[in-house]
């Protein structure tokens, strides 16, 4: 993936156009090269800057993830992991692009680890002018409301780890042993 590292590209398509995109010449490539950060119904002329849909649930990551990028948010899914409570940050932005019509854009990004490594990274985001039109819209009232109700199950976190740990418990001690299914 060395070529695409610094290539944007969409969460999932929104627009879709019938044109194939080509190379200079060369064969057929879903995403043409470019280093600028824009959707690819954008570079094929789209004005996409109308906000999708809002979730009717409130106290869901799905909720959560699109009020902190309405709010301007940049997300790796290491960001996610301790902003939003989830590992599965690409499929919550592939779900709100895919179900409610949301324009949600990444670029890789470059990320240092622990063990001495860089790794590669997606960061979602979506585009300034959606924001506006979401907010103009109302989606302000919406995040605060948002917020609010993952303040309120974030309150039962204690319990739900206590719950987990009894579960895996139970778990563990029903498991059989290798070697130890006839006894």
């Amino acid at each position: 993936n060395a070529g695409r590292r610094n290539q944007p590209h969409v969460a999932s398509a929104v627009v879709c156009s019938p044109f194939a995109l080509v190379s200079q010449g060369g064969p057929q490539m879903k995403t043409p090269n470019t280093t600028k950060a824009e959707s690819s119904a954008t570079r094929q002329g789209a004005q996409i800057i109308a906000p999708g849909g809002l979730p009717d649930k409130l106290n869901t990551v799905t909720a959560e993830v699109l009020a902190r990028l309405l709010n301007h948010g940049r997300l790796t899914s290491i960001d996610a992991v301790s902003e939003a409570s989830t590992t599965r940050l690409s499929a919550v932005t592939h779900y709100l692009a895919k179900e409610y019509g949301w324009p949600i854009e990444a670029v890789d990004k470059a990320a240092g680890c622990r063990d001495g490594r860089v790794a590669w990274v997606a960061e979602y985001f979506l585009d300034p002018q959606v924001i506006a039109r979401a907010m103009a819209a109302g989606a302000g009232d919406w995040c605060a409301k948002v917020r609010a109700a993952r303040r309120a199950r974030r309150a039962h976190a204690a319990r739900a780890r206590r719950e987990a740990e009894r579960a895996n418990a139970a778990r563990k001690a029903r498991r059989n042993h290798p070697g130890q299914q006839g006894l």
